[in-house]
């Protein structure tokens, strides 16, 4: 899965909608917009989300952003960034690699593993320990085995968020640095790749992890057991930074991933987090969008469609493409613009999308002038409804 911070562009019926599912096509992405093709974001503020908090709702299949507060806003995220630091981990260490842990680890502030100098711990063990625990002496024994010091494995951290679109560089691999920062955007597009790694993903939906010869390990994000279906993933909190949590949930085979930054405590992330994930699994819908157009031509009808296009609708809505009225065979592939609204509500610009012919054959320049022509008078005719082309 390629996830990218391109994806959720926060700064930056004539035929049935048909359901997605976890498996179905691919997300195509607006040229216009940078984003998932969809309806702009609501404000969180409907949800009684407001200052000082930053927040975002994001479908985890598409990273179409369906909530937002300051979701664009860098800000010191604590121990979340323990995610990134995991996806850093997991692309250098194979399973099963051992790790032996280093001077490094003695005196860390905050929370802690347990790790002792000189022993020799998997690296299953310590990705336990830095995303269950949350252990910072376990971020830092990660970091060094890998690169020799905390500050080179840093400049990994680095290049793991720009293979995401995110051009920024933590200060250390546990969080404990205001300047660990990044926006509820971010945080969610590194909540996406978290969550499509395997071995990552594995860990933070687990409300507990016994390991062989060192017992059960508790996880500390209790939001795995605020909501139905919860797969994860990391919290966080430092003066800086406030109560921090990505949290994610799963129903039907539909995820969705909410980020609260800057909370008050640990019950307010909580519920600010549930309170996200309630609201899109109850009043928005994903889909795949299709749809065609008929257009009578000289040579006969010739029929050209939308790509398949993976979107999160708002209930009571409807997306529609807005076709050119003096649209012709050979203006594909092309793209078109997207409306969303309701029949007795606005419509709201949604990004753009392909449209290819369903034949598969394009114009020649051996076209006939009669037959260019002929195509010309009814491409013409269309805006007027007197050649019965648009269907």
């Amino acid at each position: 899965m390629v996830v990218s911070a391109l994806l959720l562009g926060l700064s930056a019926p004539a035929v049935a909608p048909v359901p997605a599912t976890a498996q179905g096509t691919p997300t195509s992405v607006s040229a216009a917009t940078g984003r998932p093709p969809g309806a702009p974001p609501s404000d969180a503020a409907f949800l009684g989300i407001g200052a000082p908090v930053s927040a975002v709702l994001v479908e985890a299949a598409t990273g179409q952003v369906l909530v937002a507060r300051e979701a664009d806003v860098r800000r010191p995220i604590a121990s979340a960034v323990k995610l990134v630091t995991a996806l850093a981990v997991v692309a250098a260490l194979p399973p099963g690699s051992a790790v032996t842990v280093g001077e490094g680890v003695r005196g860390i502030e905050g929370s802690s593993y347990g790790l002792i100098p000189g022993e020799v711990r998997s690296v299953e063990d310590l990705l336990v320990g830095l995303l269950l625990r949350s252990g910072n002496d376990a971020a830092v024994a990660l970091a060094v085995a890998i690169d020799g010091t905390e500050e080179a494995f840093v400049d990994r951290m680095a290049e793991t968020l720009a293979d995401l679109g995110i051009d920024t560089r933590p200060a250390t691999a546990s969080g404990l640095d205001p300047a660990d920062a990044l926006s509820a955007g971010e945080l969610a597009v590194v909540s996406m790749a978290a969550l499509a790694e395997p071995r990552i993903r594995d860990v933070v939906a687990q409300p507990e992890l016994a390991l062989e010869d060192i017992g059960p390990i508790e996880n500390r994000n209790l939001f795995l057991f605020d909501v139905e279906g919860a797969t994860g993933l990391k919290t966080g909190f430092t003066s800086a930074a406030g109560y921090t949590l990505a949290a994610s949930a799963e129903r039907g085979g539909r995820e969705l991933i909410a980020v609260v930054l800057g909370a008050a405590d640990d019950r307010a992330r909580r519920d600010l987090a549930a309170r996200l994930i309630e609201h899109g699994f109850a009043a928005t819908i994903p889909l795949t969008l299709r749809r065609s157009v008929t257009l009578r031509t000289s040579a006969g009808p010739v029929r050209l469609a939308t790509a398949d296009t993976r979107m999160t609708l708002a209930e009571g809505t409807t997306v529609i493409p807005a076709w050119p009225t003096s649209l012709r065979p050979d203006d594909a592939p092309m793209s078109v613009e997207l409306r969303v609204g309701s029949a007795d509500g606005d419509w709201v610009d949604a990004g753009a999308v392909e449209v290819v012919r369903l034949d598969g054959r394009r114009e020649t320049g051996t076209t006939s002038l009669g037959r260019a022509l002929a195509d010309g008078v009814y491409a013409a005719l269309r805006p007027y409804g007197l050649a019965d082309a648009l269907r």
